[in-house]
């Protein structure tokens, strides 16, 4: 039997799409704050010992970009520091080290999509945190590592732009979204399937990217959203959503005006959806999970 593969963060979006995506024949075990704090060296050093592992994805991070701006010391504890003891432990017991970082690390001037070799300028806290975990991988563990820019990540666990849209629509009938930030959504769900395919690679690049196929303003992803809403009994009444400006919306962290990323690279391994088709599957698991509830 092969060793089981070790996914840490187990309460986000992306670990909880992994173990919903768990391929047949995988064995996978899965690790939260409460059970192993990446921070700590030791306690990695124990669960490794404890359970013998040959690939660790790292699905932990530190998430609350605005926070981030009034805690930079525990952004960069568990994005940066916490990579680094991950790769050295992971060097040293020669497993692979499959990293997820973010959009983020770019400065959303350029106009076309962000490719794996465009060059990194972070504009706020987190995506300093988010380059300085990478230059940690590259640099600690270069030969059995990569790390997966993603973006605007949504699914129907945790906590997401898609269920936060939900939940403001059934309380008000009219709300302002930000027009002027374009990205790329990402299913988590579709990126569980391209890691678990990642993970089967024999020879892994340094970094790729990943998200759902098309670029999009939070501005028109909140009006796609308010319809299938409707369409799938979401919401019980139509929803107006006014454009506004990045500078009228209230926010501690700049963020990149222009962050899309160019995935194509990633192709040969998966084959990205839609980002409409893809907020439609989640769309249709949410409303399961409402009609399940209501049962």
């Amino acid at each position: 039997m092969c060793n089981p593969i070790l996914v840490i963060g187990q309460q986000g979006q992306v670990a909880q799409a992994l173990k919903a995506t768990l391929p047949s024949g995988v064995t996978a075990r899965f690790f939260g704050r409460q059970q192993l704090d990446i921070t700590h060296v030791d306690q990695l050093e124990n669960i490794l010992t404890q359970h013998k592992v040959n690939t660790i994805i790292n699905a932990s991070g530190y998430t609350a970009v605005d926070l981030a701006e009034s805690e930079p010391e525990k952004a960069f504890d568990l994005n940066a520091t916490a990579v680094e003891h991950l790769a050295t432990l992971c060097a040293k017991q020669n497993i692979r080290l499959i990293h997820l970082s973010s959009d983020y690390v770019f400065d959303g001037t350029q106009q076309a999509s962000y490719g794996v070799d465009d060059h990194p300028n972070p504009l706020n806290v987190y995506g300093k945190s988010k380059l300085a975990g990478e230059h940690a991988l590259t640099q600690l563990q270069p030969q059995n590592s990569t790390l997966i820019r993603s973006a605007w990540i949504y699914s129907p666990f945790g906590n997401n732009f898609v269920k936060t849209m939900l939940r403001v629509m059934r309380q008000q009938t009219t709300l302002s979204v930000i027009k002027d930030q374009v990205g790329s959504p990402t299913s988590a769900i579709e990126l569980a399937h391209f890691i678990w395919r990642l993970t089967q690679v024999d020879l892994l690049a340094p970094c790729y990217h990943w998200s759902d196929l098309g670029a999009v303003s939070w501005y028109e992803f909140a009006q796609q959203i308010a319809e299938s809403g409707q369409r799938n009994g979401l919401l019980n009444h139509p929803v107006t959503i006014k454009p506004i400006l990045s500078r009228e919306y209230s926010s501690q962290a700049i963020r990149p005006a222009f962050s899309a990323l160019n995935s194509q690279a990633s192709w040969s391994i998966a084959q990205p959806k839609p980002w409409q088709e893809n907020l439609e599957t989640v769309m249709q698991a949410l409303k399961h999970a409402k009609s399940s509830d209501c049962g």
